[in-house]
């Protein structure tokens, strides 16, 4: 069976350092050939949701746009000729038809290439979200008249910076609710009246390390819960075509005390693994990926009060 191969020695590709990567030809036929053609793309991509109104059939329509920002963008021309527009093409096809054409025929056996692939030293690491990646690909074409191109695709991983000296220092940090966040109309209407604080060691993990913090309530009059709990999320924010897009990724909820009553005061010590929620603390042209540890007071017929602390997080 004809096929392209590509065979990298591994996924992971390092910033600042160039790859070869071997590309195998199988044919079992001749083959016509107008040219093989490789191309290294990465980039971010985004996506948003639009939704629209057709005024005329008075119906609504979904649809889905993307948009790319390029990182890196190589082409490589392998063998044979360079690309031609779709008129070329087709009247190469032609010409192909009745005896003619440009290209060269390549006997059944295996032919063997190779090409170098350099990731910018300040490329952003790679990650698959719900509403934006940053991805690494290379694709290769075999280019075939009057047929379908023999095609085969590659992703690759690219990690962010892996030592404590690559990263900035961590420094304690502290959030009160509802002071450092806005208290919405629907919690004045629906939420109980609570003030809290909650401050960690360090703003900075990896995964798998252990979140410290502790955690201080106030009410005006004792407040009945259901229990309270902790837990890591990442929110995506982005734009794709001009319309935004959000995505929010949880860990599941860890209990840091039991059901009870806050009579005036509150305190309570507590301790998080760190196990990514979703895409680690990112930032690139047209998305945003922040983290945060997320207390959850869990209160009968009322809106829970939730206070987020900002934190970084690293994969491991």
């Amino acid at each position: 069976m004809s096929e392209v191969r590509i065979q990298p020695a591994s996924q992971t590709l390092v910033p600042g350092k160039t790859a070869r990567i071997p590309i195998r030809i199988v044919l079992d036929e001749p083959l016509k050939v107008r040219g093989l053609h490789a191309t290294f793309h990465g980039a971010e991509e985004t996506t948003a949701t639009v939704t629209t109104y057709n005024a005329a059939t008075k119906s609504t329509q979904t649809h889905t746009v993307v948009e790319h920002v390029d990182i890196v963008k190589t082409e490589y021309l392998l063998s044979g000729r360079e690309r031609q527009g779709f008129f070329s093409n087709v009247a190469d096809a032609f010409a192909t038809l009745l005896g003619g054409g440009e290209h060269d025929v390549l006997d059944p056996g295996e032919y063997t290439f190779e090409i170098e692939l350099t990731v910018p030293a300040d490329a952003r690491p790679s990650f698959e979200g719900g509403k934006c990646r940053v991805f690494y690909e290379l694709s290769v074409i075999v280019d075939i008249p009057l047929a379908r191109d023999m095609k085969a695709l590659e992703s690759f991983q690219v990690r962010g910076p892996s030592t404590d000296a690559d990263r900035p220092a961590p420094a304690p940090v502290r959030t009160r609710f509802p002071d450092d966040q806005e208290r919405g109309l629907l919690d004045s209407w629906f939420g109980p009246e609570i003030r809290g604080e909650a401050a960690l060691s360090r703003d900075a993990f990896v995964a798998g390390e252990t979140i410290e913090g502790i955690l201080l309530l106030e009410t005006p009059e004792p407040l009945e819960h259901r229990g309270i709990n902790v837990r890591l999320i990442s929110v995506e924010s982005s734009t794709a075509q001009g319309h935004t897009a959000a995505h929010t990724h949880e860990s599941e909820a860890m209990p840091i005390t039991p059901a009870g009553t806050i009579d005036d005061r509150f305190s309570q010590q507590f301790r998080l693994p760190v196990s990514l929620p979703g895409p680690a603390t990112s930032n690139g042209e047209r998305f945003t990926i922040d983290c945060f540890v997320q207390v959850e007071i869990d209160v009968p017929w009322a809106k829970d009060p939730k206070l987020r602390i900002p934190v970084t997080l690293h994969e491991a």
